[in-house]
């Protein structure tokens, strides 16, 4: 009961100051995207753990495919080499179990959309002629604007679906090998297959750095802004709300900076010279070869369709 009463004095207090209860600002919108960012994280290490046939290959021999099918679709020219590329993709990410939600919500979805707008002018026969399939604008002759010449029937043509269908095959078949990739593989694991394609010790390392401090930075961000809801009690002014982002963003370089300090003092009282070093990986096994020759073998058969 004394509870109640000293809420009902405090709402009373704020409502003769003016002061309003705080509204879904940016606090809430930045914590709604930190948490999505570590709930789509916590997914992808998920995805890399289930049980699935893709997961059993070696994660340099699921590399070595995905770049193998990735220079297949480049060299490919035909609708049926494509599709039939598009097929092995499909069939990977069945053996992966990466359901199709999560497939489109990792990126494919926003793939899709951008490339359909992409390829949207070239069916029209304005960009590739032809034969036109779907008149959509009649004018009363053909028009010419310099160096280019419109037609005087407008609209979609045979040849202009195939050039769109061809782009987005090939653009989102690539598209899905590589998230397939990066959903069922650890990105520890992925960093340590680059360093078979014999990439720079000193480049596969700053990207592993890059992407823990990546993730600290995030959960800091996250810590510094809980602290801020929790203290908030009404709205504040937006010039004071912005003072305080600024300042945020500059104790956050000022730690950055203290940070990289330290990690290279702990590296240098370790030892580092400037060589990296790395443990050696995990030899390949038969079924690892297995799969690289039939990923070789699908790959050029795919062409012949």
């Amino acid at each position: 009961m004394e509870d109640t009463a000293r809420e009902e004095e405090f709402r009373e207090m704020a409502r003769v100051r003016g002061l309003r209860p705080p509204r879904d600002g940016f606090l809430d919108k930045t914590l709604r995207r930190l948490a999505v960012f570590f709930a789509a994280s916590l997914l992808r290490e998920e995805i890399a753990r289930r049980p699935g046939l893709l997961q059993q290959v070696h994660p340099r021999v699921r590399l070595s495919a995905v770049l193998l099918l990735l220079l297949s679709v480049s060299l490919a020219s035909s609708l049926s080499a494509l599709s039939a590329h598009a097929l092995l993709v499909a069939g990977a990410v069945c053996t992966a179990r990466i359901r199709a939600r999560e497939l489109l919500g990792a990126g494919l979805l926003v793939a899709a959309v951008f490339s359909v707008l992409i390829a949207l002018p070239a069916t029209l026969n304005l960009a590739s002629g032809g034969t036109i399939l779907v008149p959509i604008l009649r004018l009363d002759g053909p028009w010419q604007l310099g160096p280019y010449a419109i037609p005087s029937v407008i609209g979609i043509s045979v040849e202009g679906l195939r050039t769109a269908g061809t782009f987005l095959l090939r653009t989102l078949t690539s598209t899905a090998a590589v998230l397939c990739l990066a959903l069922c593989t650890r990105w520890t694991d992925l960093l340590a297959s680059l360093r078979s394609l014999r990439l720079p010790p000193l480049f596969v390392q700053t990207i592993g750095m890059t992407v823990r401090y990546l993730h600290l930075l995030l959960r800091q961000s996250e810590e510094v802004h809980l602290g801020k809801k929790s203290r908030t009690i009404c709205r504040r002014p937006l010039a004071s709300d912005q003072v305080w982002v600024g300042s945020r963003i500059a104790a956050a370089w000022e730690k950055s900076l203290h940070l990289m300090a330290d990690v290279a003092d702990a590296m240098t009282a370790r030892g580092f010279t400037g060589d990296f070093r790395f443990a050696p990986g995990q030899a390949l096994r038969a079924p690892d070869w297995a799969f690289l020759a039939l990923a070789v073998a699908l790959c050029a058969g795919a062409h012949f369709v």
